[in-house]
């Protein structure tokens, strides 16, 4: 008995030792790993066009039974006594209905379907979308059609809207983030268009001949672009679309030019009060427009500066080492249209206010003078190579890319030229850029707080403009 115990204690451990798994070899550090250069396999994209003009794109995609539609409809500045009229002209369209689909029938239907419409946009355009599932699709984009051609524009749903913009306009100078970046745009933009910003006055006078009058000039199937992706072929939403934009006619549309920006404005200091603690600085001057040839370079370059998180230069001298930010970075915006705005901003305490500004103009000049390293551009490029994958995690947003891009009057491969772009810059390229497109020596200044916490006066800056703000 005592040999068969030891023999099976023996047989035991013999057992456990062949089912322990091997030493696991060792790993390289993280730093050293290496991988297949990145590819990305663009969905395929059919265009496609309507009997009435309405032209744009499709992808087919067949994983999930739900279809989306968009259709961005190009428009413009509305006269500038009645500034707000887009933004009530695309709430009014939703939340109005139409003659056959009053709002709530319409609601109540979709509700119903599980699918959306929404309508939403900016001066230069409208996107009105459309999310449902397959079976779905006849009614729900009879409902959209429907909606873009025959909006109702109901006197009860205007004043609703207007009721809710003038408040908005009464608590605009309740944030001071909201004050500072409106207020620059002013300042940067000056009488352009890109400057204005609703008022009392001009919401008022917007009526419901305004709004229709919007909608008949620019809403028809010329002047807009379609996208489509989902769970259907090219031929079944061709012909559902012409079945449902049947009654949409063709007719002319004149899209005036955006105006070409003032000259850039000199260099000034301008002072908004606040009964705040803290200082809300912003630096900064006109941006570039989207087809520069250097947009790329100037990513980069603002990446490296203030727009890369905690690994920027402003964030990490401002923030990180000296304290004295809640938040800080840079901003380079690039407009398809115009010019966009180059800002470098940072909210820090009262008394820290004048340290901070300096900081962030050292971090300007150090990126015009000495530039970037190597190694930064790489990581900035890799992040900017590497975040292209997140662009086509749907169908939906290939599609969305495409749409945008016609509507700005862009090549429609500039993705993947500017991958290209990327992976060829320097930093001898990135520095250039920087020499050619920041200018800390024609900054507009904006401080927003209460100068008396400043630890400087703010005339060591040069003359001071005040800006009034409407008291509520």
């Amino acid at each position: 008995m005592r040999n068969k115990a030891l023999i099976l204690v023996v047989a035991a451990a013999l057992a456990v030792s062949f089912a322990s798994p091997a030493p696991a070899a060792k790993r390289p550090h993280p730093r050293k790993l290496s991988y297949e250069p990145l590819t990305i396999t663009t969905p395929e994209t059919v265009e496609i066009e309507l009997s009435n003009g309405l032209a744009g794109f499709f992808v087919e995609d067949h994983e999930i039974p739900v279809v989306n539609v968009v259709l961005l409809v190009k428009t413009y500045f509305p006269d500038r006594g009645r500034y707000g009229l887009s933004e009530m002209a695309q709430w009014v369209m939703r939340n109005g209905g139409t003659a056959a689909w009053p709002p709530d029938r319409l609601n109540d239907e979709l509700e119903f379907l599980a699918a959306y419409i929404e309508v939403r946009g900016g001066d230069l355009n409208t996107l009105v979308s459309l999310n449902c599932l397959k079976k779905d699709l006849p009614r729900v984009l009879e409902i959209f059609a429907d909606l873009v051609m025959n909006p109702a524009f109901p006197d009860d749903k205007i004043e609703m809207k207007r009721k809710t913009m003038l408040e908005d306009i009464r608590r605009k100078n309740d944030e001071p983030n909201t004050v500072s970046r409106r207020e620059f745009a002013k300042l940067a933009y000056g009488d352009h268009p890109y400057g204005w910003e609703p008022s009392g006055e001009t919401v008022n006078a917007i009526t419901r001949a305004d709004l229709a009058k919007l909608h008949a000039t620019y809403f028809r199937p010329g002047n807009a672009v379609v996208g489509v992706s989902g769970d259907v072929t090219r031929d079944e939403i061709v012909a559902a679309l012409e079945k449902a934009f049947a009654g949409w006619k063709k007719a002319e549309v004149a899209i005036p030019k955006v105006p070409d920006l003032p000259a850039p404005s000199a260099p000034s200091v301008n002072y908004a009060y606040m009964d705040i603690n803290q200082a809300y600085v912003t630096l900064g001057h006109l941006g570039i427009n989207a087809n520069n040839p250097d947009r790329c370079a100037v990513n980069i370059m603002n990446f490296i500066l203030g727009g890369g998180s905690f690994t920027s230069w402003i964030t990490e001298k401002v923030r990180s080492d000296e304290g004295l930010a809640y938040s800080a970075g840079s901003r380079y915006s690039a407009d398809p249209f115009a010019k966009g705005l180059f800002t470098a901003f940072a909210q820090t305490k009262g008394d820290a206010c004048s340290r901070a500004t300096r900081l962030i103009i050292d971090q300007i000049e150090r990126m015009r003078d000495a530039g970037p390293t190597a190694e930064e551009v790489k990581k900035a490029v890799d992040f900017y190579v590497n975040g292209q994958v997140f662009d086509f995690e749907s169908k939906a947003q290939v599609m969305m890319r495409l749409v945008n891009l016609r509507y700005e009057g862009r090549p429609l491969d500039t993705p993947e030229r500017d991958m290209e772009v990327y992976a060829k810059l320097t930093a001898a390229d990135v520095k250039a850029a920087a020499g050619k497109y920041l200018a800390p020596d024609k900054l507009t200044m904006l401080f927003v707080g209460n100068a008396q916490l400043f630890d400087r006066p703010l005339a060591d800056w040069g003359a001071v403009n005040e800006i009034k703000l409407e008291k509520q």
